[in-house]
């Protein structure tokens, strides 16, 4: 759900900004695709990052039992 939000913010401030800056339409696809794709890549981090600590608690609490 953050992430849709953060997607919305991102592209209405690139919007506003294209707008307010010049009337030129061939930046306004680029920022947006720059801004989506660092978007993508954090939330690809956050995933990994979350998955990786879950294993890792899971292999501690595993060797724990033994």
């Amino acid at each position: 759900m953050r992430q849709a939000i953060g997607v919305i913010v991102l592209v209405a401030a690139l919007v506003a900004a294209e707008l307010w800056t010049s009337g030129a339409k061939r930046g306004w696809g680029a920022m947006v695709g720059a801004g989506l794709g660092i978007i993508m890549v954090a939330w690809v981090v956050k995933v990994w990052l979350r998955n990786r600590q879950r294993r890792r608690l899971m292999d501690m609490r595993d060797s724990a039992l033994w």
